[in-house]
């Protein structure tokens, strides 16, 4: 099978490709750089091996996607390359052209995003740039997929032709002064590209800036030969900019944003109507379908033991099921984040919060990563690879676990969605706010205290607003959808089966329908002094929320399984008390699979053990503090209590 390379700027549409033709789920936002590693898929039709790659703007390589690009193209030698070219920035996009064609590889270019351009009243003369650059071009649609059927032909035709490399270099004056540097390289593999990329490294003579500017002077030559400007249309993107990037304005319209998609997911009175808001009221209809489904199993089971009956209530429905039941939230929260990513509008948010980014000792593009934390903390560990500085990776990482992830939303919505029932959204906020500004807290003393150096300046090309398409957010559900249901049925069901054994078995191994006799109880016992002053501890059932929190360390959907499980739900909580436990939920260690990812980013097991340190210290004095001086002040001053 051959192997076809998808290669081009970053939001030039390549990911959306990429779907289009393999039917893939490689995430696709409109957001620059949203693939850090590459994808693999297969598109049948046309029988080729796919291989998606990160956007790069040039063959520096100086960022982790230039480099796993760079990579793949030199040591696994693809049989053909696609770049795609976002057709409202030809110009920029032919810089990364011109290093292509100096490899020894078949290259198609295929126009994509030609509405817009047609917008702006651009138009390309797709032949002439052909005939330009001695290679297939091709006008396509990465959405609709119009223009498959002239793709696979122009691959079929460079794959049949195959190709030497040639360099636009060649073409100016200063190119005999380059041939002999170049010569001892000129028939090895990649021998051209090689060669005038160890040319550009030299330090006697700044070859890379010359270099740099004839490849500029071509794209802008090639630009003017084959581009035609006519009258754009008016700019909707640049009215919305002043709106969204106001310098007074931005921050919270983005806050009242985040609240009002709190409020669609997690109000039981949606907007004072009395009615459940679109998350509650698909969660309340999945507990009741659970609840149905439970009791028609063991009707079908009349015979059943008591202690079968136990472990199916308590272990399966009360665990797994409980877990499952809040599924439509996490996807609803999901659907909006997603949807305002696909927009461009998370881009822009990213650009207004670099400022305060930036004095926090990290840029704006960790807004991305800590985003990405938001869903799931593990790819947001891998996401801080594409910040440019050490110093801000490591602290990205740090407080990535403070950004709440969606395995946490089943506890707050157990919590309160009983005991805060008129100020859901409220909590909710100032949950997730809270887990933000400690995050920044951290981030500001951790750049003063441990890690210092300047910032790299932070440059992010603007993607242009539009409507995310329907299949995209679809896509993204189903994939979310999919791995929280696996994880139930693997993870959070092996955890229950163990807690329920646990909580039901004697230090003797004899069962026991008494939980305060068990094992569970005896290791939850242990260490409840430790967590006694937080104020969830206390009392004679206090156990059961210890052991709860040792089950979120396997993975966080657990803590509501095991509270299930022992039959220690909302009832063992106050207001004031929940509240601390939510906060100790949010900030404590995340789940193995995340601290593994840490792990294996940093390599260093002391700094490991400073971030478990790190991360629990901020867990235990933050929820002391809220249960003993800011959790009464504010329940007193906003009649939670």
């Amino acid at each position: 099978m051959k192997k076809l390379g998808f290669i081009g700027n970053p939001n030039c549409g390549k990911s959306a490709l990429f779907n289009t033709l393999t039917g893939g789920d490689a995430r696709v936002g409109n957001w620059p750089g949203v693939t850090v590693e590459r994808k693999e898929g297969i598109w049948k039709k046309e029988g080729y091996l796919c291989v998606d790659l990160p956007g790069v703007y040039s063959f520096s390589p100086y960022t982790p996607e230039e480099r796993v690009a760079l990579g793949f193209i030199i040591e696994e030698k693809p049989d053909v390359l696609l770049q795609v070219i976002d057709c409202t920035a030809l110009e920029r996009s032919l810089y990364l052209t011109t290093q292509i064609l100096e490899l020894d590889l078949p290259l198609v270019v295929a126009l994509n995003m030609r509405e817009l351009a047609q917008a702006q009243g651009i138009a390309i003369e797709a032949a002439t740039l052909s005939e330009i650059l001695g290679i297939p071009v091709v006008e396509i649609s990465a959405i609709t997929g119009e223009g498959q059927a002239a793709l696979a032909e122009a691959l079929g035709l460079a794959l049949q032709k195959g190709r030497k490399g040639k360099t636009i270099l060649a073409q100016d004056k200063l190119w005999p002064k380059l041939l002999p540097l170049v010569q001892p390289y000129l028939g090895k593999p990649q021998g051209l590209f090689l060669g005038i990329r160890n040319l550009e490294r030299q330090e006697t003579v700044d070859w890379e800036g010359n270099i740099a500017a004839l490849r500029y002077a071509f794209s802008v030559a090639c630009c003017q030969k084959v581009t035609k400007q006519g009258v754009a249309k008016r700019d909707e993107t640049e009215r919305l900019d002043g709106l969204f990037l106001h310098p007074l304005l931005g921050i919270p319209i983005f806050l009242l944003l985040m609240a009002f998609l709190f409020h669609m997911t997690f109000s039981l009175s949606f907007f004072g109507t009395g009615f459940p808001s679109p998350g509650v009221f698909f969660k309340q209809g999945m507990e009741y379908a659970i609840t149905i489904l439970g009791d028609m199993i063991l009707r079908f089971f009349p015979q059943m033991p008591d202690w079968g009956k136990a472990f199916f209530s308590e272990g399966i429905v009360g665990g797994v099921g409980k877990a499952v039941s809040f599924l439509p939230q996490i996807l609803c929260l999901f659907f909006w984040l997603t949807f305002l990513e696909d927009s461009g509008y998370m881009a822009r948010t990213a650009f207004l919060l670099n400022k305060p980014m930036g004095w926090l000792g990290i840029s704006g593009r960790a807004f991305l990563p800590l985003l990405t934390g938001f869903g799931c903390s593990v790819p947001a560990m891998l996401g801080a690879r594409t910040m440019e500085r050490e110093e801000s990776r490591k602290i990205t990482r740090l407080i990535i676990p403070f950004f709440s992830c969606g395995a946490k939303l089943p506890l707050y919505v157990l919590l309160v969605g009983t005991l805060f029932p008129k100020h859901g959204g409220l909590l909710f906020f100032c949950l997730y706010i809270g887990g933000v500004l400690v995050g920044a807290v951290w981030a500001r003393i951790l750049k003063k205290r441990i890690f210092s150096g300047k910032e790299a300046p932070f440059i992010m090309e603007m993607p242009r607003y539009h409507w995310p398409r329907g299949d995209t957010l679809m896509q993204t559900l189903y994939r979310r959808g999919k791995e929280y249901l696996i994880k139930a049925a693997t993870v959070i069901l092996g955890a229950s089966i163990l807690i329920w054994l646990a909580s039901h078995m004697t230090l003797e191994l004899e069962m026991t329908m008494d939980s305060s006799q068990s094992i569970l109880s005896f290791i939850g016992r242990g260490i409840t002094p430790f967590f006694t002053p937080l104020g969830f501890a206390a009392g004679e059932d206090g156990w059961k929320a210890t052991a709860a929190i040792l089950s979120g360390f396997a993975a966080k959907e657990a803590v509501v399984s095991t509270l299930g499980v022992l039959g220690g739900g909302e009832e063992l909580f106050t207001p004031l008390s929940a509240f601390s436990f939510m906060v100790f939920h949010l900030l404590s260690i995340p789940c193995v699979a995340a601290v593994s990812a840490y792990w294996l980013e940093e390599k260093s097991v002391l700094r490991l053990l400073f971030a478990l340190c790190l991360w629990l210290f901020t867990a235990w004095i933050a929820a002391f503090l809220v249960y003993h001086i800011g959790g009464r002040l504010l329940f007193a001053f906003s009649g939670l209590l």
